[in-house]
């Protein structure tokens, strides 16, 4: 066969002869899921106004590149920390992903945009060119110049309206050949080779490129034979079975958003495997495209006089029709003056074997229904070379005429991703194509965003699991780690690596422990005042008295600016000197400072030496907790339960205290029950601490609730969010919020009402959502770290 491309330089391409001219753009596919209404509508528009405004033939190519599982690895590789991490078992951590990842042969698609340059009116194609031969003058430097200005000009049409990058020569090269190896391993990439010329200069010294299209056929050289309604392609990987369908006649009126309108991106993403598709799009101008309606509507209102005529009257679509065509009439002739589009829009089917190629098939043509997909006997190879950039239509029996808007509803530029590009493997999407999903913990640290990251969901929903997975990474990658484990349920010490690594503190109400989280001692620095009178407040009977606050307030601050000893037994020590009601106060402190969880925050100065920061992970317990119900207003809340919320934000500032001040090193927090700290001002003022921290320490919070509507207040404080399952609607409605999406959508608020064991919805810090299953990708991770009873588990 003749070579797809005639000739190449930078991201100009001459399909079929050189004055001919296309320049082809990869364009950054949007994530669609977790998008609202609205921003799906934006999506459907940014297409249409780009078509509209570049008034020029394009194609528009959707196609799938293998996902390397071994390049991962390189790059989580290098997040390792080469001090502090453990690169044997991180290496091991991540083989394991290797495997797995590597069976599911992962296909990522990507977008590419080829659009026609005007052609001068003086070079049209001679007989010579017509018949297949070049151009014998070759193409001048002075045209070429030329060309370079109108690609720029089409450059910032298609870049204003999507990230995009100009092809190289090399992407021109992988869209070749990977059209003949679909189905296969990815081809490989000559990174030396660049089209030729053969340069020659005429009597004015002016040069001009005669293209040596010799260069362009090892890019195609594979023997193509067509059996039926099949191709069967010979390459150096393997034999590619392909199989290609045009898209038949479209419903009249589809629902966006909705699959039936997204037929350029839900059915592909449910298939769960590789299907190419191109869209040809021959511009057809206003003037040009009213002309031809108005012809149409001539016809239809002759068909509908010669049906009512009849003895049975005019058909419902003989009816229907002559206002359908007045109504599109309606729409060309309206201010914005739109064009139509004369698209044909066909997929091309791969696989290794035909009986899988005959599968595929099959189950594309049950995802596309309504619609059909007809594979034409004899017409393959013809809507194969379809699928090479600029090269337009090549059957227009299957093309018909489609609004931009129709186009634009199609959503080829929509995807499914979250999550970085280089980090750990934590889960794929929801979806046909079960796209890898990444996670960094340092991410946020490393490029300023808010730090903090939300784990919600009800009980058993798998946030639990997925904190304790990410602290691991976290830990293999030598990040240093606190983990408030308020529940006693959390076994990092029992996940690879991290034997002997992990101190286990288990706070009691005893004396051994009193004074270990004194805010005098372990509060951050500018905080001690402000935490220590919270502490001091919360201990004492409620409600308290102005004057009673006031004098907590003054003792504190003598003691933090008096050069003393600096701990809570030195603030009762200075209220006892202190004018009524300061001994009053102290008197009532002192039956708090030696009994039950409230001791924690009382030291007298003749403590022992903090027991923790030995190791690299801390795991700090309180069992027997008192904790409220979720949602119990504060003055409902019994002592018990009052000072259980003092000590949890103790506890919070304890474990900034450990990870110390080592801002080269990424520290990791993580906090299960963080609904504690949001149900009352003082923990909400502690969480925006920890971000502040976060932030200037390089440190990842990881907040762990089942009360969505208390972190309401704190949404520019949190950067990724995983959103497990819910119990309730209302529940539902402002996870969605929190997420950014639309609380009214009921399909989401349906979503998220069913998941269940680490599914989930997940925001990442450059605002994209997914539905995403939590994957430790090693069932021994998973049993160690499933804090689901057995016999629950079982049921």
């Amino acid at each position: 066969m003749k070579p797809p491309v005639v000739f190449a330089t930078r991201n100009l391409l001459f399909p079929k002869r050189l004055n001919d001219a296309w320049s082809l753009y990869r364009i950054t596919p949007t994530s669609y899921d977790g998008l609202s209404t609205s921003d799906k509508l934006e999506l459907l528009a940014k297409l249409a106004r780009l078509i509209h405004t570049l008034q020029t033939d394009v194609t528009l190519h959707r196609v799938t590149r293998t996902w390397s599982p071994a390049d991962y690895v390189q790059r989580a590789l290098t997040t390792l920390d080469p001090r502090h991490g453990h690169p044997q078992h991180w290496a091991e951590h991540l083989e394991a992903h290797q495997a797995v990842l590597e069976d599911r042969h992962i296909l990522r698609p990507e977008v590419w945009l080829a659009a026609r340059l005007p052609t001068p009116k003086q070079t049209w194609p001679t007989v010579r060119e017509l018949f297949g031969l070049d151009h014998p003058a070759g193409i001048t430097s002075s045209q070429l110049r030329t060309l370079a200005t109108q690609e720029q000009q089409i450059h910032q049409h298609v870049s204003a309206h999507f990230t995009c990058d100009r092809a190289t020569t090399l992407d021109l090269q992988w869209l070749v050949k990977r059209a003949f190896s679909r189905g296969l391993p990815e081809p490989d990439i000559d990174i030396h080779h660049r089209p030729q010329a053969l340069i020659l200069e005429d009597q004015d010294a002016e040069l001009s490129y005669q293209p040596l299209t010799g260069h362009l056929l090892r890019w195609s050289n594979q023997p193509i034979t067509q059996t039926g309604r099949s191709l069967q392609i010979e390459t150096e990987l393997g034999v590619s079975y392909q199989a290609h369908l045009a898209l038949g006649a479209l419903p009249t009126t589809v629902s966006f958003p909705g699959p039936g309108a997204e037929l350029l991106f839900a059915p592909l993403e449910a298939a769960g495997f590789g299907v190419d598709a191109t869209v040809s799009i021959k511009h057809l101008a206003n003037d040009k495209a009213a002309a031809l309606v108005r012809r149409k509507v001539v016809d239809a209102d002759n068909i509908y006089t010669e049906e009512s005529d009849a003895a049975h009257g005019a058909t419902t679509d003989g009816a229907r029709r002559p206002q359908a065509a007045r109504a599109l009439e309606d729409y060309l002739a309206s201010d914005a003056r739109p064009p139509l589009l004369h698209t044909s829009i066909t997929l091309a089917a791969s696989a290794d074997d035909p009986d899988l190629l005959e599968e595929r098939v099959t189950a594309l043509r049950t995802l596309y229904q309504p619609v059909a997909l007809h594979r034409p006997l004899g017409d393959q190879h013809r809507l194969f070379l379809g699928h090479f950039p600029g090269q337009g239509t090549q059957i227009p029996d299957y093309a018909d005429y489609l609004l931009v808007e129709q186009l634009g509803a199609m959503v080829p530029t929509a995807t499914t991703t979250v999550g970085p590009d280089s980090g750990a493997y934590i889960g794929h999407t929801l979806t046909g194509s079960r796209q890898p999903v990444l996670h960094d913990t340092a991410q946020a640290s490393r490029t300023s965003r808010p730090p903090a990251t939300l784990l919600a969901g009800t009980l058993g929903s798998g946030k639990t699991v997925c904190l304790q997975l990410l602290l691991h990474q976290a830990f293999l990658q030598g990040a240093r780690i606190v983990d408030i484990d308020p529940k006693g349920d959390h076994n990092l010490d029992q996940l690879p690596g991290m034997q002997g690594h992990v101190e286990h503190i288990e706070l009691t109400a005893s004396s051994e422990h009193q004074g270990l989280l004194d805010p005098l001692r372990i509060a951050p620095p500018g905080t001690a005042e402000d935490l220590a009178v919270s502490f001091l407040a919360d201990v004492l009977p409620q409600p308290i008295a102005p004057e009673w606050r006031a004098e907590l307030r003054r003792a504190v601050k003598h003691v933090t600016q008096g050069g003393g000893p600096q701990h809570c037994g030195a603030v009762i020590n200075q209220l006892r000197r202190g004018d009524d009601p300061a001994p009053r106060v102290a008197s009532v402190l002192e039956v708090y400072a030696d009994t039950g969880l409230a001791q924690l925050g009382f030291a007298t100065g003749i403590e022992t030496r903090d027991p923790a920061g030995q190791k690299q992970v801390t795991s700090l317990r309180i069992r027997n907790l008192p904790r409220p119900l979720p949602g119990t207003p504060r003055t409902e809340l019994s002592e018990e339960e009052r000072i259980g919320q003092a000590v949890l934000r103790l506890l919070a500032a304890y474990a900034m205290h450990l990870m110390g001040t080592d801002r080269s090193r990424h520290k990791t927090l993580g906090f299960d029950e963080a609904w504690f700290l949001l149900q009352d001002a003082a923990g909400r003022r502690l969480i925006e601490h920890l971000n502040r921290w976060g932030r200037s320490e390089n440190a990842t919070p990881l907040l762990v609730t089942h009360l969505i509507s208390d972190a309401e207040e704190l949404d520019n404080l949190i950067g990724t969010r995983f959103v497990f399952g819910m119990e309730s609607e209302h529940e539902a409605r402002a996870a969605l919020k929190l997420l950014r999406l639309d609380p009214d959508d009921e399909q989401q608020r349906r979503r998220l009402l069913a998941f269940r064991r680490g599914a989930c919805l997940m925001r990442d810090l450059e605002g994209r959502i997914a539905p995403v299953q939590i994957d430790t990708a090693d069932p021994a991770v998973l049993q160690a770290l499933d804090t689901t009873p057995p016999e629950a588990a079982a049921a």
